[in-house]
């Protein structure tokens, strides 16, 4: 019955991604004030991996990634392109903080800054936000995710954060 409507595997996979696919994440970066982003950096991340991690723990997300994983079509155009562009945002991000010297310049490029940062990110969503994650995985992955945020932007940011807080950052 479904081949009455699709004419291949590839045909039915390509229609998920239309319709579940990454491209509708894009919506989590419109769900952030854009201001954010030049005047309180590390709060723009948290609540943009936020936005992220509401979108990829709906039911059809989660589906869309089990499917994704099972098929083995992690490597597919259709996934590849969003993806690509998120990194690309990312890295614009990172190289416009860095041209600001909002982040130290010994910690760019924006390539490395975006790759150390989303890479976590991503692992997670693979592992934990799938189809057969229980609650409490869930729960574990969207606290793991905000953990690898904090100390990212802990780190990154520490000269900002005295700014944002007024209060130093703890030595070690």
């Amino acid at each position: 019955m479904l081949y009455a409507h699709f004419e291949n595997k590839q045909a039915v996979f390509d229609a998920a991604m239309a319709r579940y696919g990454p491209q509708n994440s894009t919506g989590a970066v419109n769900a952030v004030a854009p201001a954010l982003a030049e005047t309180d950096p590390p709060r723009f991340l948290t609540e943009l991996v936020g936005a992220f991690l509401e979108d990829w723990d709906r039911e059809e997300a989660r589906l869309l990634i089990s499917l994704v994983t099972r098929d083995g079509l992690l490597h597919s155009d259709a996934l590849r392109a969003p993806l690509t562009g998120m990194r690309d945002y990312a890295v614009d991000l990172f190289a416009r903080w860095l041209a600001a010297e909002r982040i130290p310049r010994h910690l760019g490029p924006a390539e490395r800054l975006a790759f150390s940062f989303t890479g976590p990110i991503g692992l997670a969503r693979v592992l934990h936000l799938h189809a057969e994650a229980s609650p409490e995985e869930r729960a574990q992955a969207r606290a793991d995710v905000l953990r690898h945020v904090e100390f990212f932007t802990e780190v990154v940011f520490h000269a900002e954060s005295e700014r944002y807080t007024g209060e130093p950052r703890p030595q070690p």
